[in-house]
């Protein structure tokens, strides 16, 4: 199966998406210097703890929620993908 073929769900401003099971995240901005602060639970392994990324990351991994704490605007949205 492709990425995003059991669906995906949308973080538009610092929250946190639903509890599941996710197989990875893609950050989408507005401008290639867009970036975000992102921290994720995962299943198993380590969790990620305030790491930045720029728009264009793809990280794969177990994670179970997935939380943006800035930027608070609208510019950057990361999608969840369910796996």
């Amino acid at each position: 199966m492709l990425l995003g073929g059991n669906g995906f769900e949308e973080i538009t401003s610092a929250g946190s998406s639903a509890s599941g099971t996710f197989v990875a995240f893609y950050v989408t901005g507005k401008g290639a210097d867009d970036d975000c602060t992102i921290a994720a639970t995962t299943h198993i392994g380590d969790n990620l703890t305030a790491c930045k990324f720029t728009t264009g990351s793809l990280v794969y991994g177990p994670f179970r929620q997935i939380t943006m704490s800035s930027p608070t605007d609208a510019d950057v949205h990361v999608l969840c993908y369910y796996g």
